[in-house]
């Protein structure tokens, strides 16, 4: 069975900054499946899935185009301390979530405002993945429904 739209797919993966740091991975017990063709993953990662097959494992390399786009300017917000609940307990570096929901990472904190970042974490990142098709099934029709692996009773 190949990779292709409507197939869940399990992945066994490590993300890699270009400095070769770890970013994120899940290992061999840890399940890590997405819906082939529904958008789950990152566009570039689900091209460059794309054919293969179970027990391949590939390295690629996804641009910020292909992955979380640019670090966009209009993202990184000063807020007025009077926003905040518990102002002491808020540290640089911290993420925090702001009063729309937005979780976003504490860049600077003084007396009268707090300055975040709300881009994702790899925003403006090229990411070095290594990845290995641990399964492809094809997808129950409750998940093509939903759009995602996970079951409807799941999120009840």
């Amino acid at each position: 069975m190949k990779v292709e739209s409507n197939k869940v797919v399990t992945i066994h993966y490590t993300l890699k900054d270009e400095l070769g740091n770890l970013l994120q991975g899940n290992d061999a017990h840890v399940i890590e499946e997405y819906l082939h063709g529904a958008e789950n993953i990152i566009p570039g990662l689900e091209r460059a899935l794309e054919g293969l097959q179970e027990s391949q494992v590939i390295e690629v390399v996804i641009y910020e185009d292909d992955a979380y786009g640019p670090k966009e300017k209009s993202l990184i917000i000063e807020v007025g301390i009077e926003e905040f609940e518990n102002v002491d307990s808020i540290q640089e570096g911290q993420y925090i979530q702001l009063f729309d929901g937005t979780e976003a990472i504490v860049l600077e904190k003084t007396d009268e405002s707090i300055i975040v970042d709300a881009n994702h974490p790899f925003a403006g990142k090229t990411l070095f993945y290594t990845i290995k098709i641990a399964g492809i099934r094809d997808a129950t029709e409750e998940e093509l429904l939903f759009g995602s692996p996970k079951r409807v009773e799941d999120l009840i």
